[in-house]
């Protein structure tokens, strides 16, 4: 998890980027050359399959890094969207900035501390899909992002934990929230 100290020599380092509801952070097959911590608002990653299926893989609200990060650090195109879902302020570094700022031993830390984040998600992520059953995943994910809920549509947070709608009201309708209180 980032620190707050981490958050803040970010944002002293970066600039603001103000995007409405269905703007684009990046687009599929696009070069992302910006990575940032999003300060307000929500953005959710997608590609769509093989068989045209849309598929959500990442969800960013408050205080979460957003990138593209494959593209960002290679250079080569995004291989998903990353489309607002409400107006959202991101503080940004563009690829260039991150290659100067990078030379500093304290961004040096920073950028490793975020480079781990992505990765300890990206892991956390994988394993959870493949060890956990949809119940598992769906309490997990309210756990370890406590507004996901109200941050995001059911079809979104359905998309995310690799279910379907229906299956995801049924979760809800449940009394799986017993063993939180």
């Amino acid at each position: 998890m980032l620190t707050e100290e981490n958050i803040s020599l970010f944002k002293a380092a970066a600039r603001k980027l103000e995007l409405k509801k269905n703007d684009f952070f990046v687009r599929e097959n696009e070069s992302c050359d910006l990575i940032g911590i999003v300060k307000s608002g929500t953005l959710y990653s997608y590609f769509e399959d093989a068989d045209g299926n849309f598929i959500v893989n990442e969800l960013y609200s408050a205080n979460t890094i957003v990138t593209s990060y494959r593209s960002f650090s290679t250079g080569i195109p995004s291989p998903s969207f990353i489309k607002v879902y409400s107006d959202a302020v991101i503080y940004v570094i563009d690829k260039r900035e991150y290659n100067e700022l990078i030379l500093e031993h304290k961004f040096l830390l920073l950028f490793k501390n975020i480079i781990e984040q992505l990765f300890v998600n990206k892991c956390f992520k994988e394993t959870s899909l493949v060890k956990l059953k949809a119940k598992e995943r769906y309490l997990e994910l309210i756990v370890a992002r406590a507004n996901v809920e109200q941050d995001f549509p059911q079809h979104l947070i359905a998309s995310y934990l690799k279910i379907r709608p229906e299956t995801l009201s049924r979760l809800k309708s449940l009394d799986i929230h017993q063993g939180r209180k």
